[in-house]
């Protein structure tokens, strides 16, 4: 009887430490590349409360659960930097001309009056099939205003 029997080793470990330290693994895997860090970012974060929750009940065997602590602090703010970066708001004054450059309002105006002269020709003989047609053409153009159901009034709205 004397001898006190030596806890097994399920007793011993701690529940959740090496879930913890696997899911901050993944998120610093995720963490450097922009497409994965959002990933990373939430990962890390889930990855931290579980290694907390861990080292609170941990008691003397604490490595494992820290270093998942550890790791999954270092995972998410690294992954909240590479967000930061990518979206410029930290650091991103690119040099170069923009990929996208925004029109003035005198260069939309000349746009569009070239495109409406491209297409007057066109536009002036649908008006003169419509009128044929009995229809009616609008001055400003565009299709006359159809009949709630699509029917034939809205061909012809004379023809009822």
């Amino acid at each position: 009887m004397g001898a006190p029997e030596a806890e097994p080793a399920a007793a011993a470990r701690v529940p959740g430490a090496r879930a913890a330290l696997g899911f901050a693994l993944a998120a610093a895997a995720a963490s450097w590349n922009p497409f994965a860090a959002p990933f990373g970012l939430v990962v890390g974060i889930a990855a931290s409360v579980l290694a907390w929750r861990a080292l609170r009940r941990a008691g003397a065997r604490r490595r494992i659960p820290a270093a998942a602590l550890g790791l999954g602090l270092v995972a998410a703010i690294a992954s909240a930097a590479v967000l930061a970066v990518t979206a410029g708001s930290v650091g991103a004054d690119l040099p170069g001309q923009p990929v996208l450059k925004a029109r003035t309002t005198e260069e939309l105006d000349r746009t569009l009056a070239e495109a409406a002269a491209r297409t007057r020709a066109e536009r002036e003989r649908a008006r003169a099939e419509l009128q044929r047609f009995g229809g009616t053409a609008r001055e400003g153009g565009g299709a006359p205003p159809a009949a709630p159901d699509g029917g034939p009034e809205a061909l012809a709205p004379d023809a009822r």
